[in-house]
């Protein structure tokens, strides 16, 4: 498996509208920050993730590309509270591998382009010593991503996003997408991570905790919401201005 628009008579009012659009449209065009909250497994943490338009071919469509983030991570296994999270890895475009036979092959679909892998010990005999990541979000739910792996609907997927940290660590924090029971009933989404340390390894890092699943995700409200009750506020604003300068006309 290691391979998101009346026509205004009086020109105040359509200037205002026009204002009021445009507050809309704009982080559909830059960055959008977007708030995140984890816990479960013996961590947690949030983080404020800056994501744009991904423009890389070969990733899924719908794909955002997460270019920055700040916040928090703890994990309490370790006794590792309120370490700032400090950026994301970026992505170095590895091949991806089949854990079937060691190779890859084309026909292996779907892997997004920005499939990546970060060199760690003690890594699960599946995961061939790398630790894999995108740093792709998806604000509609991922769809599937790897051949031998149909979970999806995750904010990330089964690679996920790789954070740095202040204190020289990495945590990769992914989804397991909606998984099911035997008798085929859907589970809520869950999600995983891996927390990777320097060590003397040839790697250089080692895995010194993860957890499969076990961790939720939420996203509060978007900003775009406030943005767009802060622009009808300012509209209403302007009409009641306008109101009233109208009646102290009449009243002279």
């Amino acid at each position: 498996m290691n391979t998101r628009k009346s026509n205004f008579v009086k020109s105040g009012l359509l200037a205002a509208g026009a204002i009021l659009v445009g507050l809309i449209l704009a982080p559909c065009a830059q960055a959008t920050p977007v708030q995140i909250g984890f816990n479960g497994a013996g961590i947690s943490g949030h983080a404020s993730l800056t994501v744009v338009t991904d423009t890389t071919v070969g990733d899924p469509a719908g794909a955002r590309l997460i270019t920055g983030a700040s916040g928090t991570f703890s994990d309490a296994n370790l006794g590792i509270f309120n370490v700032a999270i400090t950026g994301v890895l970026a992505r170095n475009f590895a091949t991806p591998f089949d854990v079937l036979d060691g190779t890859w092959q084309p026909v292996d679909v779907p892997f997004p382009t920005s499939f990546s892998q970060f060199a760690a010990s003690n890594t699960s005999p599946q995961d061939n010593g790398v630790i894999t990541y995108t740093d792709l979000f998806y604000p509609t739910g991922s769809p599937q991503t790897c051949w031998d792996y149909p979970f999806a609907g995750g904010l990330l997927d089964p690679y996920g996003v790789m954070f740095s940290l202040s204190n020289g660590d990495f945590v990769d924090l992914w989804s397991d997408g909606s998984m099911f029971l035997p008798t085929m009933t859907p589970v809520y989404l869950t999600y995983g991570f891996a927390l990777m340390e320097p060590n003397s390894s040839p790697e250089g890092y080692g895995v010194s905790d993860a957890s499969f699943g076990g961790v939720r995700l939420a996203v509060p409200e978007p900003d775009l919401v406030w943005l767009l009750g802060a622009a009808l506020l300012g509209l209403l604003a302007w009409r009641r201005s306008a109101e009233t300068r109208k009646r102290i006309a009449k009243a002279g």
